[in-house]
């Protein structure tokens, strides 16, 4: 029974919030790729394959022209598309054709349509998942919540931990004294952690039914030219329950509000020249797995702002990624002729050779920074066990 028990356990804690992550960030894949697939049948361009995924083949089936294939790697996935020569994605058998069911015959804003279809796509996802959440509101709706806490950030100097509800900051409250949250809760917390770059505030934190007051040494960061404060932390506001229409309508405005802010984030990553703040796949997949353990809630709001992020990243004007092609394609209608194939070619190589090294030094820092601690004192014990 306890070998039993100790199995069941692991299957609730372990497996199956990793088996969540993994689907869920498939699933984003697969609506990326459908956008692009959508609008290639709405145009009747051919679709030779359809992947989910890297790697070796998992499962393969033809319905129509299409083959629809898993592969094992989940880090990405095509649609390899007639007329359209791209890098690394399928057999390309199909990528040099001419005929009027290829991409290269039909009109640019059809091709933008097609290329910009998985951004659209992945922008609605996140949408639609934020409507489900105003209709259905938070099952906990009574506290701001930590649902993630960055390493040596001013939180975790201070000892906040993932799950702490926070119910006051300085001597501005966040909720009534019958636990239900002030207006605009949220936007007064961020609203004075800004105010106060390099300055101690006191949090009344909830931990464990008790309520405790933690000192923090806010941090700093750089927004728009100006200097603010920053704690270091995710927070999980808390969803109040709205009519269907009033839903429809927050989702647009929670969706639009973290646009602004991820491009801003996207804009700052650039401006600084630097990585910090970014994550990963390794630290996705971490991030989505502690998610899905806190509930099916979490996890969506986590993969509603992946999504995002796939949809903004995937519309720079880079080599292999959408924005770059829609940039191609828009400057040869512009000079109404292909560009030469060894120059496209030429630049997709060079970009996916960068974007290949961002990814391997994004995952070492990932790796370093979530199993650092533990790798070192592993090797501490082995060296010990050799002397």
């Amino acid at each position: 029974m306890a070998v039993l028990h100790a199995f069941c356990s692991f299957l609730s804690i372990k497996f199956f919030p990793l088996l969540y992550a993994l689907v869920g960030f498939g699933v984003l894949i697969a609506v990326h790729e459908c956008g692009h697939f959508v609008f290639c049948k709405i145009f009747n361009i051919h679709t030779p394959t359809f992947s989910i995924g890297f790697g070796p083949e998992l499962f393969r089936r033809k319905i129509g022209q299409t083959n629809f294939r898993l592969a094992l790697i989940p880090f990405g996935g095509y649609v390899e598309i007639a007329g359209l020569e791209e890098t690394g994605q399928g057999s390309q058998e199909f990528a040099l054709a001419k005929d009027e069911t290829s991409f290269n015959q039909k009109p640019y804003w059809q091709k933008v349509c097609v290329l910009s279809g998985g951004v659209l796509f992945n922008i609605i996802f996140a949408y639609l998942v934020f409507c489900f959440l105003f209709m259905v509101g938070s099952p906990k709706p009574h506290s701001i919540s930590i649902a993630g806490v960055l390493k040596e950030s001013a939180a975790e100097k201070a000892g906040l931990k993932i799950g702490d509800g926070i119910l006051k900051i300085n001597d501005k409250m966040l909720q009534t004294n019958d636990q239900e949250l002030v207006d605009n809760a949220y936007d007064v917390l961020l609203e004075e952690i800004r105010q106060n770059p390099d300055k101690q505030v006191v949090f009344s934190i909830l931990r464990d039914g008790k309520t405790q007051d933690f000192p923090v040494i806010l941090g700093h960061k750089e927004e728009s030219g100006k200097t603010i404060g920053s704690l270091g932390t995710e927070m999980r506001a808390p969803v109040k329950k709205l009519s269907f229409f009033a839903a429809f309508k927050a989702g647009a405005e929670t969706t639009a509000l973290w646009i602004v802010r991820m491009v801003q984030g996207i804009k700052q990553l650039f401006c600084q020249r630097s990585l910090e703040g970014a994550g990963g796949p390794v630290m996705i997949i971490a991030q989505s797995f502690s998610s899905a353990q806190s509930g099916i809630i979490p996890l969506l709001i986590f993969l509603a702002l992946i999504s995002l992020n796939l949809a903004l990243i995937n519309i720079l004007p880079l080599g292999i990624l959408d924005g770059g092609k829609i940039l191609m394609i828009t400057i040869e209608a512009i000079i109404r002729r292909e560009l030469p194939r060894a120059f496209k070619n030429g630049l997709e190589m060079i970009t996916l050779f960068m974007f290949i090294s961002l990814f391997l030094l994004i995952t070492y820092r990932d790796i370093a920074s979530l199993f650092g601690a533990k790798l070192k004192a592993l090797y501490l014990k082995i060296m010990g066990l050799i002397r």
